[in-house]
């Protein structure tokens, strides 16, 4: 009669305790980078939102705006915007400070309009044409995103505001 031996082997099972520990590795490797990439995403486009809204106010205020206070010819680029937003002498500053973009309503209290996960590396604001009544104002806003393992990307953003009134 034979040796019937159905079991398996100390080496056999080495080996698929082996192979499976190697496909349990490069399992991990790949949801760790996909984790990693979509977070990445998820900065970039939470930063892209947060600078559109913010350059979207400010343009909407130089458009609705009064009178735009600085910048003005003579100071071809500040790095503050001073907009009179009525006829009774009412101002709105935007300007940035440690690397967050403020907003400020005469001397009231500054109201943040950029995220904190955004660092803004410049806020300018220069007047680029001017047709006798009606300024258009340059916005230049550089900022990175800062994500859990630091800057992910700087990026300038730019557009232009011309005011309405007439």
């Amino acid at each position: 009669m034979g040796n019937n031996n159905n079991g398996q082997t100390l080496i056999e099972t080495i080996l698929y305790v082996l192979i499976l520990g190697i496909i349990i590795i490069v399992t991990t490797t790949i949801l760790v980078d996909l984790i990693s990439t979509q977070n990445k995403i998820t900065t970039i486009a939470n930063a892209n939102d947060t600078i559109r809204i913010s350059m979207k106010e400010i343009t909407q205020t130089v458009e609705d705006g009064y009178q735009v206070l600085t910048p003005n010819p003579t100071n071809t680029t500040t790095n503050d915007l001073i907009v009179q937003t009525d006829s009774g002498g009412d101002k709105i500053m935007f300007y940035s400070s440690n690397g967050i973009i403020y907003s400020q309503y005469d001397n009231n209290t500054p109201e943040q309009i950029s995220s904190s996960n955004i660092y803004t590396y410049d806020l300018s604001f220069s007047e680029e044409a001017n047709t006798g009544i009606s300024p258009t104002i340059l916005v230049n806003i550089t900022e990175s995103n800062v994500g859990t393992s630091g800057i992910i990307t700087k990026k300038t953003y730019e557009t232009t505001a011309t005011q309405r009134r007439q």
